[in-house]
């Protein structure tokens, strides 16, 4: 029996008239029927029939003709001609259709004709499957092979208890009759129902991924069906030979979910945090300039948080917490003070606000960063003018902001992160006085990007794993800057706001997974231009194993991973080729 597959809607016209042959089943009276894309023809209980209209797609939807479905799967389908109407129940589902209006009433609450039903090309009316077929308990499956939609429908006797609906059967195989120690089992369910019921739930037990002690073990399996009959328990015996293929770590790290954390024993977590380090060169990336925003992290005054001027490129970065008993206005006023318009054109950004949650609105932060998606619109300041490049909505207390903005300026532009009593004019930001450094980051930074390059053709079984490391002053120093509002010398603690480009050539057939070594961890990567997650949801330690990012293929000539601190994650994280030749 085929899963249920939510892929095409098919739907069914008014006016066609053809009645639906039918099978008996112990319990009831089954009907299935076949559809074809875009074809007139269709089948039930396998004998041909013309449909008056064909089974076409409307925005990703199957539809067909409704009245086939009325006849067909015996419910009500009538054509009211005094109001244009037509009146349907499908289920317990009362429908009623204005064909001059194109309105509907389902069940009294008013609503429009699309996209639960189409009118045709030759004015037939039309209906979704997975809407109609939903409401009268119908299982539906899309062939892609045959190109068609196969219906199964049960009418149950109500004359007949519900005890003499039989139950379904669960049964499976093994992909073969023995494995080694550490190798992949393949489980292939065979279970069914026999009146087309479906199955909705199965239950395991013992269905290991991999066995390590050799032997005979056990499988069961159960299956429920949408009606809510259980099958009998189904067991059978698998044989595990004396002999190893993988290791525990070695099978997770070949079959492990991507994007998933892998729990691992103590002496294998060592494995990573010890494993020796991959060499690679870095160089700084100093096209564009970094303005980091970040000291007094938490606001207990209105005030300017920090300043500087931008002549072309820059990257713009803030993260502040409002520990006020009062709501802040957090902006980054554009300041003119030259003789000749400046135009502000945005190239990157990546902003969450307001949020108490530290570790979301970082990983947010730099997820969208990442991503590229750029929908602010470019801004021009006149001579002598302030403007908001950044104005966001209130900041009560607790809330916090992240944001980073790559810029290009067509002229001197002087940048003004501060937080504002609410509703003062952009003027009142540059006569905000300059609040006191609180121990974060503050400061403009030359370098806004670190390029690292190595080579993984060394990292082989013999050799182990083998990592680099970010974020941790000493193979990956921090960027030296400078804080024009105390005249001093500072270093981008953790590198936030820097991005990193790190190509590794020759990387061979490995798992790529991530230590977080310095504490909690939530961010994002990109790997060979894909978004991944780390993780999607809480938060990543290196108390008890390490998450799994990519594997390999290993004909790659090289792979590029690009990636920012995320604010609120500790740093230094290890990026960890483990190969698996």
């Amino acid at each position: 029996m085929r899963k249920r597959i939510l892929l095409i809607a098919l739907v069914f016209s008014v006016w066609m008239g053809s009645a639906g042959f039918a099978s008996d089943a112990s319990a009831g009276t089954v009907t299935r029927v076949w559809l074809y894309v875009n074809k007139p023809q269709a089948f039930v209980n396998g004998k041909s029939m013309m449909l008056s209209s064909p089974a076409n797609v409307y925005n990703g939807k199957m539809y067909v003709p409704v009245k086939f479905l009325g006849d067909t799967f015996g419910f009500p389908v009538n054509y009211l001609a005094a109001t244009n109407t037509i009146e349907l129940t499908a289920g317990k589902t009362n429908v009623s259709i204005d064909l001059t209006t194109r309105k509907t009433v389902v069940d009294g609450r008013p609503g429009t004709l699309q996209p639960t039903f189409e009118i045709s090309k030759d004015g037939r009316l039309m209906a979704q499957l997975t809407w109609i077929m939903d409401r009268i308990g119908a299982a539906y499956a899309y062939d892609p092979v045959l190109n068609r939609v196969e219906v199964t429908y049960t009418q149950w006797n109500p004359e007949l208890p519900t005890s003499q609906n039989s139950k379904p059967v669960a049964k499976f195989t093994f992909g073969k009759p023995s494995y080694k120690m550490g190798e992949k089992v393949e489980y292939i369910d065979l279970s069914y129902d026999a009146e087309g019921d479906g199955i909705q739930w199965v239950t395991w037990k013992g269905n290991r991924e991999a066995f390590y002690t050799p032997g005979k073990h056990q499988v069961s399996l159960q299956v429920t069906d949408s009606k809510g009959n259980v099958s009998d328990v189904y067991t059978r015996t698998i044989t595990i030979e004396n002999a190893t293929l993988y290791s525990p770590l070695e099978f997770q790290m070949r079959y492990a979910k991507l994007q998933s954390f892998v729990s691992l024993a103590s002496a294998d977590v060592k494995r990573f945090t010890e494993a020796s380090r991959m060499p690679f060169a870095a160089s700084q990336d100093r096209s564009r300039k970094l303005l980091v925003s970040d000291s007094p992290e938490n606001i207990v005054e209105y005030g300017s948080l920090f300043r500087d001027t931008v002549n072309g490129k820059a990257r713009l970065y803030a993260n502040h917490i409002n520990a006020m008993n009062a709501d802040v206005q957090f902006a980054i006023v554009a300041t003119n003070n030259g003789r000749e318009p400046v135009t502000i054109k945005t190239t990157r950004q990546g902003e969450v606000y307001p949020s108490t949650f530290i570790n979301l609105i970082g990983y947010q932060a730099s997820v969208d960063f990442l991503d590229g998606d750029v929908k602010k619109p470019d801004l021009t300041v006149n001579p002598g003018e302030s403007k908001a490049y950044v104005y966001l909505p209130k900041l009560a207390k607790g809330q916090g902001i992240n944001l980073i903005y790559d810029v290009e300026t067509s002229g001197n532009v002087t940048f003004t992160f501060a937080a504002m009593i609410p509703n003062d004019p952009m003027e009142a930001a540059i006569s905000y006085r300059d609040l006191p450094y609180s121990g974060h980051v503050r400061g403009t930074f030359p370098a806004s990007g670190i390029r690292m390059e190595a080579d993984a053709s060394s990292v082989t079984k013999a050799t182990g794993p083998r990592k680099i490391t970010i974020g941790d002053n000493v193979n990956d120093p921090f960027v030296m800057g400078f804080d024009p509002i105390r005249g001093q010398t500072v270093d981008n603690y953790g590198n936030y706001g820097v991005l990193y480009n790190l190509r590794v050539k020759q990387p061979g057939k490995a798992a790529i997974v991530m230590v977080a070594r310095g504490g909690i961890f939530k961010g994002a990567l990109k790997i060979d231009g894909k978004m991944i997650l780390a993780p999607a949801s809480g938060v990543i330690t290196a108390l008890d194993g390490v998450y799994m990012l990519h594997r390999t293929e290993g004909s790659e000539p090289y792979i590029d991973i690009e990636i920012t601190p995320p604010a609120g994650s500790y740093f230094p994280i290890d990026l960890v080729w483990y190969p698996l030749e």
